[in-house]
């Protein structure tokens, strides 16, 4: 028999991103919590029903936690997300006996942590901005305690760094971010490479497997020398020398999102310092502004006009928009402005208006609408953590875009205020790549 909801229950429902998951989810946790005699849990049903109206996802992870779930939810709000916090809490993990053990463990604690992340967020505590660097950070860490239950930090005879490339680099992962990563070695003998090689493999088949304790990360490695036809492990030397030789213009691009996100003995930072010289060099101003502007035209037909939809990545005037303009900016100017040379797209627009390369106004137009639209992106990701990047161009159907983005159930507002965004970013990314 189902029980009736309180004021307050009904009052959090009414605020519900998607109402008819909040209340069948709502429904079933008081009938679960009454069958298994878990007693009034969590304390804070509001936030609770604030969790089950936004993401499938953790709500299915709450009801497999039980009470272990609602005691997250109530000490959410008081948690510490700082990188020592967050390491603690994740190295229990190497306590495991094994590798399978130690990384369902893993998978645990890290939804633990991104749990309570969104929870956060969803009250309002955490900004766009601040939740990035978070989810961010817990990826960092994540991926750490996986190559050391994969044995990745203790090959004799080998120094080994991961590179992370596009959000994992400017610390601007969502939720559903993947990991763009690249493996660097430097070792003593093919042996020791074939050996680093199956542990590589074990760590990516681990991180991309799901359980019942949710999933780690999806891990894409195409960024990597020669893309899919490349060697799984990168030598540093070759690394070195494929950056140095002559690259098209959008290589360049992409190693400006690049930062190394795990190091034994200093191996990638000290590859990265002797590639960036390759990276922010001195290149013909107009051929830079034509290949990045042909570039970003490509992605543009080819994949930013879905059916009935519309793109916020890729899209006209969408979130590529601002990170195009801002890569131009940085490869045009980074060899005399070393401020320039920073992974993050927010940092670098702040740089472009402090040294006026981009007029202040223009700069607080664009991180406004990069905020905007990577709410956006977030709110249609949280649901069931896809790296999901449309919205239905209807604007009936985006009552949650609209909520997430403070529009209430006002999705007509919300749609204007969207195209109006776009057409914004659009307008500043035409006079940019203005011909000369």
């Amino acid at each position: 028999m189902n029980q009736p909801f309180t004021p307050e229950m009904e009052q959090a429902i009414t605020a519900a991103w998607h109402l008819d998951s909040a209340r069948a989810s709502l429904t079933r946790w008081l009938e679960v919590r009454r069958k298994e005699q878990w007693g009034e849990i969590p304390a804070s049903m509001s936030l609770l029903v604030k969790l089950f109206g936004a993401s499938w996802y953790f709500t299915r992870y709450l009801f497999f936690r039980g009470p272990k779930g609602a005691e997250l939810v109530d000490h959410a709000l008081a948690e510490n997300f700082s990188s020592d916090r967050l390491r603690t809490r994740l190295a229990l993990a190497l306590q495991e006996p094994d590798p399978e053990q130690g990384f369902e463990r893993l998978r645990l604690l890290k939804n633990e942590i991104m749990l309570q992340i969104l929870l956060v967020h969803l009250n309002g505590r955490l900004d766009q901005e601040q939740t990035e660097g978070h989810l961010t950070m817990l990826a960092d860490l994540t991926l750490e305690m996986a190559l050391q239950i994969s044995g990745l930090h203790e090959v004799a005879g080998c120094r080994l760094a991961v590179l992370g490339m596009g959000r994992m680099a400017g610390y601007e992962m969502t939720f559903g971010s993947d990991l763009d990563l690249i493996f660097l070695f430097e070792a003593e003998t093919d042996e020791i490479v074939a050996a680093t090689s199956r542990k590589v493999r074990l760590l990516l088949r681990h991180l991309a497997v799901a359980s019942s304790a949710g999933l780690l990360y999806e891990v894409d490695l195409r960024l990597r020398p020669h893309g899919t036809a490349g060697a799984l492990l990168t030598a540093n030397r070759a690394f070195l020398e494929y950056h140095r030789a002559e690259k098209e213009i959008w290589e360049r691009q992409m190693m400006t999102r690049c930062r190394c996100v795990y190091d034994e003995r200093h191996l990638g930072r000290d590859t990265l310092a002797l590639v960036l010289p390759h990276i922010y060099a001195s290149y013909d101003a107009e051929d830079l502004r034509r290949e990045i502007a042909a570039m970003r035209q490509r992605v543009l037909t080819e994949k930013g006009s879905p059916r009935n939809k519309l793109d916020i990545k890729r899209g006209k005037g969408g979130i590529m928009d601002i990170d195009f303009l801002t890569h131009y900016l940085q490869l045009k100017h980074g060899a005399e402005v070393t401020g320039l040379r920073t992974c993050s797209t927010r940092h670098a627009l702040r740089v472009l208006a402090e040294s006026r390369m981009l007029a202040p106004e223009t700069v607080v137009t664009l991180l406004q609408a990069y905020a905007f639209l990577k709410s956006v992106e977030s709110c249609v990701r949280i649901f069931d953590m896809k790296p999901i990047s449309t919205i239905p161009a209807d604007h009936r159907e985006n009552v949650a875009a609209a909520m997430a983005t403070g529009f209430g159930r006002d999705t007509e507002a919300f749609m204007e205020n969207y195209l109006a965004v776009t057409r914004e970013v659009r307008s500043e990314f035409e006079i940019v790549f203005a011909e000369r």
